[in-house]
C-alpha cells in the first residue's frame, strides 16, 4: 500500500516540475550590433584602411570553457546578400558575456551595388566543443560608401 502512494506521488511531483519548467522564460538569444565608430583604421602590418567597423556580441549563454565565433559581414539585397567580408574567426575566454570584434574595411569593400549600401553582421556562436549554439544577425547600417 505504501508503495502504491509513494508512486503517485513520484508522478504527482514530476509532473508539477514539468509544468513549473514549461512555465520558464526561455533564454535570452544573443545580439549583435554594428557600428563603425571611426574613420582611417590601421591593421596590425601598418595598412591604413577607410573605416573602423566593430562587432559588439551579447552571448545568451554560459560558456565556461569559452568558445569562438564566426563573423561576416553581407551587403543586404532584395534577391541574395553578398558576402563582402569574412570569414573572421574570434576566440573568447570561459564565460564570456560580451566579445567585440574590431575589423579594418574599406568602403571599397562596403559598396556593395548603386546607391545606398545596406551591410549587416551575420554572427555564428560556437561552444569549447566547436559545436554552434547561436545565429544573430546584428542591425543594418545603411550609407552612401
Amino acid at each position: 500500500m505504501k508503495a502504491g502512494i509513494l508512486r503517485r506521488l513520484a508522478v504527482v511531483g514530476a509532473a508539477a516540475a514539468a509544468v513549473v519548467a514549461l512555465g520558464a522564460a526561455p533564454a535570452q538569444a544573443a545580439t549583435a550590433t554594428l557600428s563603425i565608430p571611426f574613420v582611417n583604421c590601421e591593421n596590425s602590418q601598418g595598412t591604413i584602411f577607410d573605416y573602423y567597423m566593430r562587432v559588439d556580441v551579447t552571448l545568451s549563454g554560459t560558456y565556461g570553457y569559452g568558445g569562438h565565433i564566426i563573423v561576416r559581414i553581407w551587403g543586404d539585397d532584395s534577391f541574395s546578400d553578398d558576402l563582402l567580408l569574412g570569414p573572421v574567426r574570434w576566440d573568447f575566454g570561459p564565460f564570456a558575456s560580451r566579445v567585440f570584434v574590431d575589423l579594418c574595411v574599406n568602403s571599397s569593400t562596403l559598396d556593395e551595388d548603386i546607391g545606398e549600401d545596406e551591410v549587416y553582421a551575420g554572427v555564428r556562436v560556437f561552444n569549447s566543443n566547436g559545436v554552434q549554439t547561436e545565429v544573430v544577425e546584428s542591425n543594418r547600417l545603411e550609407d552612401n560608401f
